[in-house]
């Protein structure tokens, strides 16, 4: 979900919150660096009731192109998507994209899954346990990577594709959720990631 917030300041914060949790002195060091880096901020003194959410997008896509209620969807939590309340659209919307895409799908040699009203098609078998509930979820257990939290690398768009349009299921299947990836958009940003903080490269100018 998307919040109205100051995202640097969130930033700053928890980065010097690591630092001062791994200090091994007094924590000196750490302090001072707080202190110099808050005094350039204004930080928020709202409480989090006080914000609208006015996004929510942990998969990416799925609001946009399967939800057609979208207000209801991002005034909605977790706890309302795990109760079903929009399966029925997100069925319905899948269903459509289907009947206008998958004739094309075959044409290039790709394989559509099954949409089914009740929900026992092959593309909510994949799809569902990724999209409901619509978070974020991150494993520190195993390696990081969509949908195992997000890298800036990760083709999120071709792959949440993928799993909306294509056969991922049975004992051989015919694609992968990256079987998309480099078909739809470039296959990498156009400039390298940097390697330390905040790895985005310089904007265009």
């Amino acid at each position: 979900m998307n919040i109205k917030l100051n995202k640097p300041a969130i930033v700053l914060v928890a980065l010097c919150t690591t630092l001062i949790a791994c200090d091994s002195d007094d924590g000196g060091s750490a302090n001072a660096i707080l202190d110099d880096s808050a005094s350039a901020f204004n930080f928020p003194t709202a409480l989090p009731s006080d914000y609208t959410r006015v996004d929510r997008a942990g998969m990416p896509a799925i609001a946009t192109a399967l939800i057609a209620s979208d207000d209801s969807y991002n005034a909605a939590d977790p706890v309302n998507d795990i109760a079903g309340e929009f399966v029925p659209e997100i069925l319905g919307s899948l269903e459509f994209l289907h009947g206008a895409l998958d004739a094309q799908l075959q044409e290039l040699g790709l394989t559509p899954c099954t949409v089914v009203g009740d929900g026992t098609g092959t593309c909510a078998a994949f799809a569902v346990p990724l999209i409901i509930p619509d978070t974020v979820s991150v494993d520190t257990s195993v390696e990081a990577g969509f949908p195992n939290g997000r890298l800036l690398t990760d083709p999120v768009i071709a792959v949440t594709l993928a799993v909306a349009l294509l056969e991922l299921t049975g004992d051989q299947p015919p694609h992968t959720p990256v079987d998309l990836v480099g078909a739809l958009n470039p296959p990498a940003n156009d400039l390298p990631f940097e390697g330390e903080f905040p790895f985005l490269a310089p904007a265009h100018q």
